[in-house]
Formats: C-alpha cells, structure tokens, sequence
C-alpha cells in the first residue's frame, strides 16, 4: 500500500467518526459546520492548529497539558468504578481486573512524570515545545492500545525500581 493511499484511508476513517451521528462530538462538529461553513475534517484540523498554538504560546499551556492527562483518565477511572467493563472478549471479572490494573499503571506513571517533572522544572523551563511534547506524552500513555506509554514506561523504569532500586529497598524493610 502507498503512502497516500494509507493517508487516505485514515482520512476517510477520520472523517467517518467525524460523521458518526451516534458520537458525543456530533453535535459540536454540526454547529461548527454550519457556524463556519467548512466540512467537518477541516474544522477538526483548525482546531488541532489553535491548540497547539496555545500549547506552544499559551500561558494556558501547562494547564491545558495537565487537563488532558487527568480527565479523560479520571473519567475511565470513575467508569470501572461504577461498572466494569464488557468490551473485552473473556469473563467480566478477569476484564474489570484488567482494565483496573491498566489504569493503575497510568496512575502511577503518571505520578512518577509528575514528580521527575517538579525535580527538572527549572531545566525543562528552557526546553523550546516541552509542554506539547508532554501532552503527546500523556495522550500517548492512556491511549487504548495494548502496549501504550504507561505500559511501557511501567515496565522499563518504575517496576525495575520498585524490584531492584531504593524504592525496592525501602519497601522490602517496612514490609
């Protein structure tokens, strides 16, 4: 397959869930069609432009990075709370255990990002597109994929040192 065939495909399927009318967006994306007269796709793209101007300009842009990284995952959070998920293709106990084991992952990834962050703040204040790069980040860490940044960063840095570092250490004393 050519390249522009496959950005072709992922346009369309873009556009698809655009116009899906059974989709939460639908009706912010109808209003913005007819406020601006652009087909949907278009709109999405204007919008993808504006933040991430604001991600790059903004004074707004730490907030905005961290908004991203904590409703979405707040609100799946809440959801396995309140019910466990179906989606999946074996028990619905073996699922909610997965789904919640993946959350946890994010959250405690999260947490460790939070803290490398505050120790580098000053560092990182100079690193020119930090806070558009940490919202990809984030995105990249909750997305609903099998292997996504939380899993990854789980595995490679904060199961190794609970395992082997000082965390591992202090823990193995206490407990």
């Amino acid at each position: 397959m050519t390249t522009a065939t496959k950005i072709e495909l992922v346009r369309n399927i873009i556009d698809e869930a655009l116009n899906d009318r059974s989709k939460p967006w639908d009706a912010a994306f109808r209003q913005a069609e007819a406020l601006t007269g652009l087909p949907r796709f278009k709109v999405l793209l204007c919008v993808i432009l504006v933040t991430s101007v604001l991600f790059v300009y903004g004074a707004s842009a730490e907030l905005m990075s961290n908004a991203i990284g904590l409703v979405y995952p707040a609100v799946t959070t809440v959801s396995l709370i309140v019910s466990p998920p179906v989606w999946r293709k074996y028990d619905l106990v073996t699922a909610a255990a997965e789904a919640r084991n993946e959350k946890y992952v994010y959250w405690m990834t999260f947490a460790a990002m939070l803290i490398a962050e505050t120790l580098c703040r000053p560092i990182l204040r100079f690193v020119p597109l930090y806070q558009m790069c940490r919202t990809w980040f984030l995105i990249w860490c909750f997305a609903p994929i099998r292997r996504n940044g939380s899993a990854f960063i789980y595995d490679a840095v904060i199961r190794p040192c609970f395992e082997h570092g000082v965390v591992g250490l202090i823990s193995n004393k206490l407990f």
